[in-house]
């Protein structure tokens, strides 16, 4: 009786054993399932971080062929409009809705320097492709800069298969007058992504009539 009794008591501490080996089984794998989940979301979040660093870094934009100015015809001469080529790079879009791009436009080195924080003024998107550029530039108002997007699907952004002309037009005023060896700057900052930077110098021949010069960079 002693003897049975003695392997019944064992047999119970074998199960209490089993039972506590099977809980710290199911804990560690539970453990181990929070710990993978949780690597899995650091490395995804990561990913995410360094995506959006590089995006925020890189510029979408790019300049895409050959910037034009228009000469001034009259005996005061100058500049009555400007033409940069755009297309996008890396994206396939660019939002370049009015609220949501800035051109910032810097004359330095002329009569007199002076600097406007935005004079942009949206899309048009019902560009023709028989148009010419003195047709878009008749749709900007002086002072201002639009974006005439040339195979448009009617949205208000710049898509990878689309090209854009950014056309500026300087006011006339002896202020603000883009004469020979005026230096311009041109700064594009869409809602994401790293400003685009154009800077150039007015050449020393311009034009006496209403023609187009090309500029280099």
């Amino acid at each position: 009786m002693r003897k049975g009794f003695s392997r019944s008591k064992r047999g119970m501490v074998g199960i209490e054993a089993a039972i506590v080996l099977i809980a710290f089984v199911i804990v560690a794998a539970a453990f181990s399932f929070m710990v993978i989940n949780m690597g899995l979301f650091s490395t995804q979040r990561g990913k995410e971080t360094i995506q959006d660093s590089l995006q925020e870094t890189s510029c979408p934009l790019t300049v895409d062929g050959t910037i034009l100015i228009k000469g001034k015809s009259g005996t005061d001469g100058g500049v009555s409009a400007i033409v940069i080529p755009l297309k996008t790079l890396g994206v396939k879009y660019v939002p370049m809705q009015e609220n949501r791009t800035v051109v910032t436009f810097t004359i330095t080195g002329g009569q007199n320097s002076i600097s406007y924080p935005n004079i942009y003024k949206g899309i048009n998107n019902t560009v023709q492709s028989t148009w010419t550029l003195d047709e878009l530039v008749g749709g900007v108002s002086g002072g201002t800069a639009k974006l005439f997007i040339v195979g448009a699907d009617n949205d208000e952004s710049l898509d990878a298969d689309e090209k854009g002309f950014l056309i500026i037009k300087p006011n006339t005023d002896d202020k603000t007058k883009l004469v020979e060896r005026t230096h311009v700057t041109i700064e594009i900052r869409p809602q994401k992504g790293a400003p685009l930077t154009i800077e150039f110098t007015i050449p020393p021949q311009l034009p006496s009539s209403e023609s187009w010069l090309a500029i280099g960079v």
